[in-house]
């Protein structure tokens, strides 16, 4: 692969097909979330030890729409319909670093639209490999499912209206040229240098977020809403956005409870120039960085395809309409530079204690 070309997912989350209808990844422990375990209450089995740290979900939703895309290709070849443009995933339990197993059931294969059933399994258990004459997820655990449909979009033909829909608040705007060079700011956004707690979120290395200055995010904005540009940057190398990136981009945020019980934060690693300025406030305040928001269902609606060489930018605004009971529900649009809406999300997710995913175990620890 030359360096000297951007990557796109699909470089990022290669797939082997293992069968017409089993396909094998690898996920990757550059994009995960946490440091340890989530534990339930009461042991009662061995938990593989893969399972160290939690792939960001939104890297595993990519994996999804890789996984269909790749299922037409090469199991129904002779059907032009390739592009997910709808997608439902039920995160059941928790994925982990290392090999995992699509199965993908045909629920309609057709000539304009085709739906898919994807399950995907990883060694929860730690059964070892795979019986002889078993495939490799009859002796796994389904870790999480979900239904994609999926079409031609550059040949989708019907009723098209134009309903002027903007984002309101409007957004205010950016002058791209100056965010992509070496200073990284114009008058409205700035690069956010750091992710406040890298060790933690380690995923958030492979994208840079743009976010609107403290100083110019209008007082009759709510806290509940972000907005940024993002560039690709997997492995902190070049990249591209491509549609295959499309469930990373809807899950990569400064997360909305962040900005109200850990504003300080938030502000310095957006701010702050001095590396060790900001590792102190980040020590003092540490004791406010308390919660992880794993995600329970997640959709995904596709409007547009990118390139397939991929685009540089991508903007998106995220928006939480309530935050209760150990639960918040995020809307996610995503935008190009070009003004055209490419893909909407909705969110479900719980709030938890970091304890919860950040605790250490042995080899031996049972759940």
């Amino acid at each position: 692969m030359s360096s000297s070309k951007p990557l796109t997912f699909a470089d990022v989350l290669p797939v082997t097909q293992l069968s017409s209808h089993e396909y094998q990844i690898t996920l990757d422990g550059a994009w995960t979330i946490g440091t340890g375990t989530y534990l339930p209450a009461q042991p009662s089995f061995t938990l593989s030890p893969l399972f160290q740290a939690l792939p960001n979900g939104g890297y595993t939703t990519s994996a999804f729409l890789i996984c269909a895309r790749t299922h037409m290709q090469l199991t129904h070849p002779s059907r032009s319909c390739a592009d997910p443009i709808n997608v439902h995933l039920e995160f059941m339990r928790r994925t982990a670093v290392g090999p995992a197993t699509f199965r993908v059931r045909d629920v309609k294969i057709g000539s304009r639209i085709s739906n898919l059933h994807l399950t995907l399994y990883q060694d929860y258990y730690n059964q070892g490999a795979s019986p002889a004459g078993e495939s490799s997820s009859e002796s796994r655990t389904p870790v999480v499912e979900g239904y994609i449909t999926l079409s031609n979009i550059a040949t989708e033909a019907g009723l098209s209206l134009d309903t002027s829909y903007t984002p309101l608040p409007p957004p205010l705007p950016a002058d791209l040229e100056r965010l992509g060079s070496a200073e990284g700011e114009d008058d409205n956004y700035m690069l956010r240098r750091t992710e406040a707690y890298p060790s933690f979120r380690a995923a958030t290395l492979c994208l840079k977020m743009y976010l609107v200055k403290p100083d110019r995010w209008p007082e009759s904005y709510p806290l509940s809403i972000n907005d940024q540009w993002s560039r690709f940057t997997p492995w902190t190398r070049e990249g591209r956005w491509t549609n295959d990136g499309l469930g990373f981009v809807v899950d990569m945020f400064p997360q909305v409870v962040e900005k109200y019980i850990n504003p300080i934060v938030e502000r310095a690693s957006l701010l702050e120039k001095d590396d060790e300025k900001l590792k102190a406030i980040l020590k003092k305040h540490a004791g406010n960085a308390k919660y992880w928001y794993p995600t329970m269902t997640l959709n995904l609606d596709v409007k547009k395809v990118l390139p397939a060489e991929g685009v540089d930018w991508l903007f998106t605004r995220t928006k939480a309409k309530t935050i209760k009971n150990g639960r918040l529900d995020l809307d996610i649009e995503v935008w190009d530079d070009q003004g055209d809406l490419v893909a909407t999300s909705h969110h479900s997710s719980l709030i938890v204690d970091t304890s919860r995913n950040t605790a250490r175990r042995s080899k031996d620890t049972k759940i």
